[in-house]
């Protein structure tokens, strides 16, 4: 029997390891796909708060949720995280909390159903009134406030951070706070806010919309804040949404979780 040309047996070679290479790739992949499935199993089924002391699911859990993150998060909260004060998006990685503490179920629960977004479980109890118009706020009846009051209780939180202000004019915002102006009623006699229902502390220096100015305080009492974070759940896979929850928790702790 003729043995076939080199060239012949060098094609056949080639075809037999490109086979054999394409079998070992496609075991290769149904092994990774397997373990992801086996880690996104575990990720549900562990207590959200108790996934850091799991580092082989937290290190996947932070993985999955830094590329969800930057696919569908970041288009409003920045790469870094950082959000836009001039839109009323907040700072991700600064350790201060509009809703809860920082808990990876806490965080996990405004992703699922969102802020205002309409969701029945959506975060929906604290409306920043717009208290210069004549319908300050649209859910229950309101007196606006006059455009001294608005001056003089814009002048008292900017008393927060920045004191020595005109001691007449922030008794008069001491006022409209604590009586007319129901600011007490979400952010608390002393403002320092509730994280359960999403009232900012208003003595931190931390603003989610503008800068602490007292011109930017102003703006926001006279015009009221009603921002919007949509719900996920439905449109993201559960361990999806999770993973975000704890990506965004070890973001907020430090750069340990690098």
């Amino acid at each position: 029997m003729k043995r076939p040309p080199e060239a012949a047996r060098v094609a056949r070679a080639r075809i037999l390891a490109g086979a054999a290479l394409a079998v070992i790739a496609v075991a290769a992949g149904g092994l990774w796909y397997a373990h992801d499935d086996a880690l996104s199993a575990r990720l549900l089924m562990a207590v959200p708060d108790g996934i850091q002391n799991d580092p082989p699911l937290h290190a996947y859990a932070i993985r999955r949720g830094r590329a969800a993150f930057a696919a569908h998060c970041a288009s409003c909260h920045g790469a870094d995280l950082a959000g836009d004060p001039t839109r009323g998006i907040p700072d991700l990685a600064d350790r201060d909390w509009l809703y809860g503490s920082g808990r990876v179920g806490e965080i996990e629960r405004t992703i699922l159903y969102g802020i205002r977004s309409g969701h029945p479980k959506a975060w929906n109890l604290a409306i920043m009134p717009a208290f210069a118009t004549a319908n300050p706020n649209k859910f229950y009846k309101m007196e606006p406030l006059t455009p001294r009051e608005v001056a003089d209780v814009a002048l008292y939180v900017y008393g927060f951070s920045h004191p020595g202000q005109d001691a007449q004019a922030l008794a008069r915002g001491w006022a409209v706070f604590h009586k007319n102006g129901f600011c007490f009623d979400c952010h608390g006699g002393d403002g320092r806010g509730d994280p359960a229902i999403g009232a900012p502390d208003l003595t931190d220096g931390i603003w989610l919309t503008g800068n602490g100015s007292l011109a930017s305080i102003t703006d926001s009492i006279a015009h009221g804040l009603q921002g919007i974070c949509p719900e996920w759940i439905g449109r993201l896979p559960a361990a999806t949404i999770r993973s975000i929850a704890v990506y965004l928790n070890a973001v907020s702790a430090g750069p340990s979780h690098e």
